[in-house]
């Protein structure tokens, strides 16, 4: 799955949507949209522009159903190399804080919904790069030549300390 660092793909979550049953694109659109629609928002278009990715990946396969009068629809199924690459992904912490809002959400949802286990050893893993973050910020504060590039590096420095206590909680929550 081609992923620039910037920038957040919604490919992995198609792939942990088609884990536990293969769906044709609406049925896919419909659930991300009903159950990651506050985390994640991915157009009817780009879904589909996405599946075709997937395609010549070899993440998915599709095959096409009759629907009697109506245009044949496409059935997607997730391959072997699909659900590694999901379960690559779904273990990983989020790089960059502005990611954590979405990117990590959606793993605690997968991790819920797939019954994976090892929902704590993915909060420990992000707590570590939260705290890496942390040390960086303070270091980078400390160093500030001006008083403003202190205070937005100490606020960056306190979001990330209100995701560590909040990681905490996921695994209360949800425990593993």
């Amino acid at each position: 799955m081609p992923r620039d660092s910037e920038s957040l793909s919604p490919q992995p979550i198609l792939l942990g949507l088609l884990m536990s049953e293969p769906r044709h694109g609406y049925e896919l659109y419909q659930d991300l949209s009903q159950q990651l629609g506050r985390v994640w928002q991915v157009g009817l278009s780009q879904l589909y522009a996405q599946l075709k990715q997937l395609e010549e990946a070899g993440l998915v396969t599709a095959h096409t159903e009759p629907q009697g009068a109506r245009p044949p629809r496409k059935v997607y199924h997730l391959t072997p190399e699909g659900r590694d690459a999901f379960l690559v992904w779904v273990r990983e912490p989020s790089a960059y804080l502005r990611h954590i809002r979405v990117e990590f959400l959606a793993r605690v949802y997968f991790y819920d919904r797939l019954s994976l286990t090892g929902l704590d050893q993915l909060v420990d893993r992000q707590k570590a790069v939260c705290h890496e973050q942390i040390e960086r910020f303070e270091r980078l504060a400390a160093e500030a030549e001006d008083s403003f590039r202190r205070l937005v590096l100490e606020f960056r420095r306190g979001q990330l300390e209100a995701v560590v206590a909040w990681l905490d909680r996921c695994v209360e929550l949800l425990g593993s």
